[in-house]
């Protein structure tokens, strides 16, 4: 058996410390590059990473896009599907029904924000073609800055 001293001087001992250090360098970039370009949306004030709701009115929730499955997500854009939500206040918000219908998502406009890049407008399509839940048009689109 080789002591450490005889060990130190082989070529072994290199490669192993070679291979520690690749590992080491390759782990450190991959989570660094991957922390670094995560994009985000606002939503509500906050900055989330894709988010399963998204909220119009904050206040009381009467416009809300919820179930969403993202098919794609980026600096360039994101694309979703999930359920459009609008509550018809009738009589009132607290008492009113909520109405549904299948939605395509769209989120663009990214802006560095708190130093993240962060999307910052949605566009809401109904899926069929038909006007939205107490709308007379198939969209709705909105900015998702946060405040201030």
């Amino acid at each position: 058996m080789k002591n450490f001293k005889e060990l130190r001087r082989s070529k072994g001992w290199v490669v192993i410390l070679a291979t520690v250090v690749g590992l080491s360098f390759g782990t450190y970039t991959f989570v660094n590059r991957a922390v670094t370009t995560q994009v985000y949306v606002t939503n509500c004030g906050m900055q989330e990473y894709k988010p399963d709701s998204i909220t119009q009115y904050c206040a009381d929730a009467g416009v809300t896009v919820d179930s969403i499955e993202w098919e794609s997500w980026s600096k360039d854009g994101a694309l979703g599907k999930g359920i459009y939500h609008v509550n018809d206040c009738e009589p009132s918000c607290y008492e009113g029904k909520f109405h549904e219908a299948d939605v395509e998502i769209r989120l663009s406009k990214v802006k560095t924000i708190n130093g993240k890049p962060t999307l910052t407008f949605i566009k809401i399509t109904t899926k069929d073609k038909k006007n939205l839940p107490l709308e007379t048009t198939p969209i709705n689109q909105w900015p998702l800055e946060l405040a201030g």
